[in-house]
């Protein structure tokens, strides 16, 4: 499995500005396809292809998507955060972190 970043939190904050890339883009598709209906034809015809009657509809749509969406990467990332190690490092004989200094010279 090829991943793009050692740390699993950095994988899932990569997987998650994606996700939401992905919304906004789908956003901006679907609101133009409906601008460009209701330019050529009418709104009936917009609402019959898109399922939406006007353009707020597909705004506050993807905005509750969007939002919801980071609600829940950001639970997500708060439990990772609360039950990551501190110590990394341990000694084997003592199963204690080591007592490390940083020596000048």
């Amino acid at each position: 499995v090829v991943r793009p970043y050692k740390r699993v939190e950095d994988n899932v904050l990569a997987v998650a500005t994606s996700l939401v890339l992905l919304l906004l883009f789908l956003a901006t598709n679907w609101t133009t396809i409906f601008l460009g209906i209701e330019e050529r034809s009418s709104v009936e015809d917009a609402d019959a292809v898109l399922g939406f009657d006007n353009l707020n509809g597909i705004v506050i749509s993807m905005l509750v998507l969007v939002t919801v969406t980071l609600i829940f990467f950001l639970i997500g990332a708060v439990v990772s955060a609360c039950g990551a190690k501190t110590d990394r490092i341990r000694l084997v004989s003592t199963n204690q972190p080591p007592e490390l200094s940083i020596v000048l010279g």
